[in-house]
């Protein structure tokens, strides 16, 4: 990739990304999205098109005295932003691009569980299982441990947005179109290389946990994932186990009779059949402390 990136162009954008890290960012330069799956050309596109009283509005409230030097170049107006995109969209289709069909499968699946979530449990359920590091006591959004900038939202729309790259929950865009939070998606630490390609050693199962004596503690927890119909990929960011070996527990577990599997457009579902939805139910009881 290095290769790939002329040496002006990479130490442009490099050092401009490592002189941004330690500012606050105006909501502008991360735009809520306008769709559920927008493209990289239509969130340039709609940054490029940020109105210059925009941009200078919320650099004065950012930086009242002295905007810094990072983003003296975008308070010009239109071609600071043209400049900026121009550089996003080329290192877009350099460094990104060629693996965007695999991040994109991480995040979709992301969405499609956190929906589940947020229509078989309600609002207050899937915001809690985004790790505890948002609290919402209607009708305040807050997430304590963001210090740089207000971190209660009240009284607008919240959009809940999964990212691969930056670790943690931060509000990263406040405006009349609404509040938007991101967090990391559970499947990123499979694209990060965190999850290796072969299965781990497993540890002998916990006193009590007759499903995993029975069949062992990884098939044990891929079914336990298989409650609502999901992807090879979900299952594997939920679980924490490489895509491979999540494969080799599911062929196991259909040639058994207890999973099975449907086609729904492009993907693969997987989900428990009756005879595993039986054997969950029987052995999955409380484990013994």
């Amino acid at each position: 990739m290095r290769r790939a990136l002329p040496v002006g162009f990479r130490r442009e954008l490099l050092t401009w990304i490592a002189q941004l890290r330690s500012l606050r960012l105006p909501s502008f330069l991360t735009p809520v999205p306008a769709s559920a799956s927008p493209t990289i050309r239509e969130e340039l596109a709609t940054l490029r098109a940020t109105p210059a009283e925009t941009v200078r509005r919320e650099l004065e409230a950012l930086y009242p005295t002295d905007v810094p030097a990072p983003l003296l170049r975008l308070a010009d107006g239109a071609d600071g932003l043209t400049h900026l995109t121009d550089l996003l969209g080329r290192y877009w289709d350099t460094a990104m691009a060629p693996y965007w069909r695999s991040m994109r499968n991480v995040l979709e699946e992301e969405i499609l569980f956190r929906g589940r979530t947020l229509v078989t449990e309600g609002s207050d359920a899937m915001l809690q299982s985004l790790g505890g590091r948002v609290k919402w006591e209607r009708p305040d959004l807050t997430l304590p441990y963001q210090t740089d900038i207000n971190s209660t939202l009240r009284g607008t729309q919240f959009y809940v947005v999964p990212v691969l790259f930056a670790r943690g929950m931060r509000i990263f865009s406040q405006g009349a179109a609404g509040s938007a939070i991101s967090y990391q998606a559970r499947g990123a630490a499979v694209l990060d290389g965190q999850v290796g390609d072969s299965a781990p050693p497993e540890a002998e199962p916990q006193q009590g946990d007759r499903l995993a004596i029975l069949v062992g503690r990884g098939r044990a927890a891929v079914m336990r994932a298989l409650v609502a119909p999901t992807t090879t990929t979900a299952v594997a960011g939920s679980v924490g186990l490489a895509p491979s070996t999540v494969s080799q527990h599911l062929t196991a577990l259909s040639a058994a009779g207890m999973v099975r599997r449907r086609r729904a457009g492009s993907r693969v579902l997987y989900e428990l059949d009756r005879e595993g939805l039986a054997l969950l139910s029987h052995l999955d009881c409380e484990i013994s402390h």
